[in-house]
């Protein structure tokens, strides 16, 4: 079995949410997970008071950040190797993002994971849309003082990353998908299959029958609070390999379980309008738009998001990269290839700045599709 390079400490990493208010009134909660940043009304708290374990004392020792003062507006210093705006997947939460912790610190990456609206701590919007989220993400960007960024979305959060990258283009450097879910209006035929039952299932609900569909997010949430085993990685679908992993590697099931838990905080409405997102109301973000590096990573055997999806990304975003690893699911991708894929992430920053070879260059682990199309590809 491979390890991760850095693995994650015992406990899990449960930072208290920063809270911003947008200029509608709602509040967008967000923690910072990585190397620390600084600023000015926006205190430090990583250390060992905010993590615990090894985490903590790793935070501690990373060299802070001093703010910069631009036009009375106090501006992130941010880590030489770049920021990371993290979108966490469905039915989750930004403490999804810990499980990136120890190998941020290893690569000198800042990440900053949002709680999405109705998840966590942030305001419930029951009108959000992937356009609103980037609106939501680009006033948190001005209030942090951040110019430039990566954005990176896992499952559920990859359509609202790949808004990102496509309508905020000089704000945001580069592009990292795990293990992506696509919005499949349209494209049933060839998005659908290889799914789960379970995912099918909710599918066919938020479509034909909403009374359902709450029905199971709620039975889900319930199960969500049993203490140990793999309950909700059975009755939700996971693939074998993602309940052989979350059995071997414990600290990864109590950051997933900890997130889930904190995504289902205030209900499950947040997670019906994800859902709606991803599968009656599409976007119309053109995806042949984006221009930023890329880099896509893909479990064989994951039956959450099937590959046929991140092949779909790979071939319509121009120039992505994708890394298909067959023996890989959706939760042992990341947990056993974290290190590798911010690595990556470095690797396309460094593309982007022309300071480290030219974006898409490369090499793909696994199979690979490169995007190159200019016709247009909506999410």
């Amino acid at each position: 079995m491979t390890l991760p390079a850095a693995p994650l400490p015992g406990a899990p990493l449960v930072p208290q949410p920063r809270l911003f208010t947008l200029r509608d009134g709602r509040s967008l909660a967000y923690s910072y997970f990585g190397v620390p940043l600084h600023c000015d009304g926006d205190a430090e708290t990583h250390g060992p008071t905010s993590f615990a374990g090894g985490a903590g004392a790793a935070a501690a020792a990373a060299p802070r950040y001093q703010p910069q003062h631009s036009g009375g507006v106090s501006m992130l210093k941010p880590h030489a190797r770049g920021t990371v705006i993290y979108f966490h997947g469905f039915c989750s939460s930004r403490l999804e993002a810990g499980l990136l912790h120890a190998d941020a610190l290893h690569h000198g990456l800042s990440v900053i994971a949002v709680d999405r609206p109705g998840a966590g701590h942030s305001t419930l919007n029951d009108k959000q849309t992937v356009e609103s989220m980037v609106e939501d993400a680009r006033q948190l960007l001005d209030h942090l003082g951040l110019e430039r960024v990566a954005v990176m979305g896992a499952s559920g959060g990859s359509p609202f990353a790949c808004a990102c990258a496509a309508l905020l283009p000089d704000r945001v450097q580069a592009l990292v998908l795990v293990c992506p879910l696509m919005p499949t209006a349209g494209r049933e035929e060839q998005l659908l299959p290889g799914h789960s039952p379970t995912t099918l299932r909710l599918f066919h609900a938020v479509r034909e029958q909403p009374w359902r569909l709450w029905a199971t997010l709620h039975v889900l949430r319930l199960i969500q609070k049993v203490p140990h085993g793999n309950l909700l990685l059975r009755v939700s679908g996971f693939a074998e390999e993602d309940q052989r992993v979350t059995l071997e590697l414990p600290a990864m099931a109590g950051q997933m379980k900890a997130s889930v838990r904190e995504g289902m905080r205030q209900g499950v409405a947040g997670a019906v309008r994800d859902l709606q997102i991803y599968y009656v109301d599409p976007p119309t973000i053109d995806l042949a738009s984006i221009r930023q590096p890329t880099r896509i990573w893909q479990g064989g055997q994951d039956a959450t998001t099937p590959p046929a999806m991140a092949r779909h990304y790979a071939s319509v975003i121009p120039g992505a990269q994708l890394h298909l690893l067959e023996n890989e699911a959706h939760l042992s991708l990341p947990y056993r290839h974290n290190n590798a894929i911010l690595g990556s992430l470095v690797e396309a920053l460094a593309g982007a700045a022309g300071t480290a070879g030219a974006a898409g260059n490369g090499p793909v682990s696994g199979s690979a599709a490169a995007g190159g199309t200019s016709a247009k590809a909506n999410l």
